[in-house]
């Protein structure tokens, strides 16, 4: 599994005070997460993503550990956004470190991240989402993660984002109604720029963490885990959304 973040707020954050500055923000958490159950650490890559100075989707991406990037203390110092999305990887076995499958991933209008994995992908689900993705989106795919498979069907979902997001939870749901050996965790992050909605999700078994804070440098922050001790730290329930946009009070729905 992974450990994601993201932010948004009216004002720009600087990128080092999302992951680096915070006693546990990504940075820490990619070699002492708390909460993490399948893995130890994530040191198979990190990235960010955010919106440049004309609005449009960028992301960096590295294959490296976050605390062997040398390019780590220049971008979070120069990088400033109201809207933050970042990931710290732990390759699920048989999926590739590469740029390829590093987040988060992004197209013309989304930002998305997702931590967790669905068991044998290859073997599982893979042809089913394959087969369900519009050509011209299908091939944009340029990895072979579970990640991109769910961005690629995401992006061909309508209506606002928090009911994308549900309709993407429900297909999985729908595939392994009958396969309960088979585990989906479905953690995910999606911003179109004005809104940003994170779910807590699985489908045959736990999801993993996820909390959000309204009030943290001046926006509304999402994490795998608590980024400080500060108060206002709210852990999201299994089945649970959080529709989060800049100046106003994020709101909880139940999937």
């Amino acid at each position: 599994m992974c450990r994601i973040a993201g932010y948004i707020g009216l004002q720009p954050l600087a990128l080092r005070t999302l992951i680096c500055d915070p006693p546990h923000g990504l940075a820490h958490q990619s070699w002492a997460a708390r909460e993490m159950v399948s893995a130890t650490v994530n040191a198979d890559g990190w990235g960010a993503a955010w919106l440049d100075a004309d609005h449009q989707p960028a992301a960096y991406r590295q294959v490296l550990p976050i605390w062997a990037d040398a390019n780590l203390d220049s971008l979070g110092r120069s990088l400033r956004s109201p809207l933050w999305l970042a990931n710290v990887r732990s390759a699920t076995a048989g999926l590739g470190t590469d740029y390829a499958n590093t987040q988060p991933f992004y197209d013309d209008a989304l930002l998305f991240t997702h931590n967790g994995f669905i068991d044998r992908f290859a073997h599982t689900l893979r042809a089913r989402l394959r087969a369900e993705v519009a050509p011209e989106i299908e091939t944009t795919i340029n990895g072979n993660t579970d990640s991109e498979y769910l961005f690629a069907l995401l992006r061909q979902q309508t209506g606002p984002l928090e009911t994308r997001l549900g309709s993407v939870i429900t297909q999985v749901r729908d595939w392994l109604a009958d396969t309960p050996q088979v585990r989906a965790l479905l953690n995910m992050i999606v911003s179109d720029g004005q809104c940003m909605v994170a779910v807590r999700a699985a489908v045959n078994g736990d999801a993993p963490s996820l909390y959000f804070h309204a009030d943290w440098h001046g926006g509304i922050a999402i994490g795998s885990e608590a980024f400080d001790n500060h108060s206002g730290w709210t852990c999201v329930e299994s089945d649970q959304m959080i529709i989060a946009q800049a100046g106003q009070t994020p709101r909880r729905e139940s999937l």
